[in-house]
C-alpha cells in the first residue's frame, strides 16, 4: 500500500543480462517513448531499494562500501541483496555495482480518488505491452539472455511500488552487447510494437517462450519448433524441407546453400536425438547458438505482410540453387 494523497507515478523494467553499450539505444528509444538507465549503488539505495522490498529511509547510514568506486549502500539493503537469487549475489561481486533500468519517461498521475486503481491498472498494462515488445526486438536482433526481472511503477517521492509483475529469472548467463554498428542498425529498427503476420506469430511465440526455458535440450527443441512452424508443409522429409528453405534464406552462392544445407540437417539430426531420448554428440551450447541466430534470420525473413507459407515455398524456389 502507498501512502494517501496524490502522487506522480514513473515506470520502469529492471533489466538483466546486458551491459551498457545498450545505453546506445537512448536516442531512438527516446523517440518511443523510452530510454534506458544506469543506476548506481547509491541511487539504488535512495530512490529503488523497493525493488527488494527494502522501503526508502534517508536515515539510514550508508556504511557498506561496494565496488571499486566504494559507492555506499546501507545494511538493510546489503542482507537483503545477499540472499537476492536473482542478481543479489552477482551485483555484490560486481566491479562497479548497479541497475539496468528501462524507463517510460511519461508518468501519470494518482489523485487519491476511489477510481485510481482503473488508472493505474490501464497503465501498468500499456506499459507491460510496451517494454516486453521492446525486449522481444532486442531478442531478434541479437544473441544474448537479456531479460526483465521485474516491472514496476513506483511513486516519485516516497519511492513506493504501486505496481509491480516478477518475470521469471532461471539464472542465465550471457550478457547482451553491441557494437556501435549494430547499435546504429538496431536503433534504424525498433518500433513501438513489432508487428508480425500470421506466418510469424507461432514461431515468435516459441522463441519468446525459450528465454524462460532452463534447460538447453528443451531450448534446442523449441527452436527447431519455430522453422517447423515456418516452413513445414506436410509430414515427409521434414528435415530436408526445413534445411533447404533455411539454407536458400542464408545463402546466395551454390557453395553457401551445400554448406547451410549440411549445417541445418545435422542440426534437426540432433533435434531428433533429443526427442528420441538419444546420446547428444556435439557441443550443446554453441549448437544452440548456432540455432538461434538462424531462427532470427528466418522469422526476419518471413516476417513480411501478407506472407504465407506457401508464397515462401514458391518466392525460394525462384532462387534456383
Amino acid at each position: 500500500m502507498i501512502d494517501k494523497g496524490e502522487h506522480i507515478i514513473e515506470s520502469y523494467a529492471h533489466v538483466l543480462n546486458a551491459d551498457r553499450t545498450i545505453l546506445k539505444l537512448n536516442p531512438a528509444l527516446e523517440q518511443l517513448g523510452y530510454r534506458f538507465r544506469w543506476i548506481d549503488a547509491t541511487e539504488f539505495e535512495t530512490d529503488f531499494s523497493e525493488i527488494l522490498n527494502v522501503p526508502k529511509d534517508d536515515s539510514r547510514p550508508h556504511n557498506n562500501r561496494i565496488g571499486r568506486e566504494f559507492k555506499g549502500i546501507s545494511e538493510d539493503l546489503r542482507r537483503v541483496l545477499v540472499h537476492s537469487a536473482s542478481f543479489g549475489q552477482m551485483f555484490m561481486h560486481m566491479e562497479y555495482p548497479g541497475l539496468m533500468l528501462l524507463h517510460k519517461i511519461e508518468t501519470y498521475k494518482l489523485t487519491g480518488d476511489f477510481d485510481d486503481f482503473i488508472a493505474e491498472q490501464s497503465s501498468f498494462r500499456k506499459f507491460y505491452t510496451e517494454a516486453t515488445d521492446l525486449l522481444l526486438q532486442l531478442r531478434l536482433f541479437k544473441i544474448g539472455e537479456i531479460r526483465f526481472s521485474q516491472l514496476f511503477q513506483i511513486t516519485s517521492v516516497s519511492r513506493q511500488i504501486t505496481s509491480r509483475k516478477h518475470e521469471i529469472t532461471i539464472g542465465s548467463f550471457g550478457d547482451f552487447k553491441l557494437i556501435d554498428e549494430e547499435a546504429e542498425e538496431l536503433s534504424g529498427l525498433l518500433r513501438t510494437k513489432y508487428e508480425c503476420n500470421g506466418l510469424t506469430e507461432l514461431a515468435i511465440k516459441n522463441f519468446t517462450v525459450v528465454y524462460d526455458i532452463p534447460d538447453g535440450r528443451i531450448r534446442f527443441v523449441t527452436l527447431m519448433t519455430c522453422l517447423e512452424s515456418l516452413f513445414n508443409l506436410g509430414k515427409d522429409q521434414i528435415a530436408h524441407t526445413i534445411a533447404r528453405h533455411l539454407a536458400l534464406i542464408l545463402s546466395t552462392t551454390n557453395e553457401q546453400f551445400r554448406e547451410n544445407y549440411t549445417s541445418i540437417k545435422k542440426l534437426y539430426n540432433k533435434r531428433n536425438a533429443i526427442v528420441h531420448g538419444g546420446e547428444y554428440k556435439g557441443d550443446l551450447i554453441a549448437d544452440y547458438l548456432d540455432l538461434s541466430d538462424k531462427v532470427r534470420a528466418a522469422i526476419k525473413f518471413c516476417n513480411k505482410s501478407e506472407l504465407t507459407k506457401q508464397k515462401v515455398f514458391e518466392d525460394l524456389n525462384m532462387k534456383g540453387f
